[in-house]
């Protein structure tokens, strides 16, 4: 995995339902899936074609539905996990080591969405074909102080028809986005968006497997045709077609 800071290296589908999310995803997205031991835990990988795109775990614990969770490269995870607490967030798994990997703490903002901070133990290592990731919160706007003062993103606003949706964003330009949860009984949370060749096939497709379409696809000028999953787990998952 890639560590630039401020970027998001990689995506990991929490679940207990390790096999049945790999036929899922398989069937659906077209991906391949691969074992190997992680340090002592067996770890699944899914590629598309060679490329890897995301991993499968198993919760720590009973008890944690099935989730999508991301990491974000930091320059130092146990400096930024104690300026996550400082700002109101909360250390979730204190910083910890991966064996010939990296270290990472999860965390939560202030509102309740989780991620992982992560810094590997190069900067060179595969990197995730994942377009986007977007923080669906309760208030958008009172998050930003959070994300500038815990990993220095700059922030732009763009005005859309349902409100502000803000880009934070590096060096390298955009790296996520926040907007005020557009979905009513939604916990915040971090909804990473999967680059797929065919948005409505692979919709399709899901439905057929037993998964459920949380948003139908639709066009936005720019960006591409997304649309929004879920597994047959739960987990739930933005899918897009980028534009040309």
């Amino acid at each position: 995995m890639t560590t630039a800071h401020g970027t998001f290296t990689w995506f990991e589908l929490v679940t207990p339902a390790i096999d049945d999310a790999k036929t899922f995803y398989s069937e659906t997205l077209g991906w391949k899936s691969t074992s190997s031991d992680m340090g002592g835990f067996p770890y699944t990988m899914l590629t598309a074609g060679e490329a890897p795109q995301a991993g499968i775990v198993a919760p720590p614990q009973p008890g944690i539905p099935s989730h999508w969770t991301s990491y974000l490269g930091v320059d130092d995870v146990d400096a930024r996990a104690a300026t996550v607490v400082e700002h109101g967030g909360k250390v979730l798994v204190p910083p910890t080591d991966i064996p010939g990997v990296g270290r990472f703490s999860l965390v939560a903002d202030p509102q309740g969405a989780t991620f992982n901070l992560f810094k590997g133990v190069s900067d060179q290592g595969g990197s995730t074909e994942f377009h986007w990731n977007e923080l669906w919160a309760k208030d958008a706007e009172a998050l930003l102080p959070f994300y500038r003062g815990v990993l220095g993103f700059e922030v732009e606003t763009m005005q859309m028809p349902d409100g502000a949706y803000y880009i934070l964003e590096n060096a390298d330009g955009g790296q996520g986005g926040i907007m005020s949860s557009p979905m009513e009984g939604v916990p915040p949370m971090w909804l990473p968006y999967a680059t797929i060749d065919d948005c409505d096939a692979a919709v399709a497709r899901a439905e057929r497997m037993g998964g459920s379409v949380k948003s139908t696809a639709s066009t936005i000028e720019g960006i591409g045709r997304i649309a929004i999953i879920g597994d047959r787990s739960g987990a739930v998952l933005g899918l897009v077609t980028p534009a040309e």
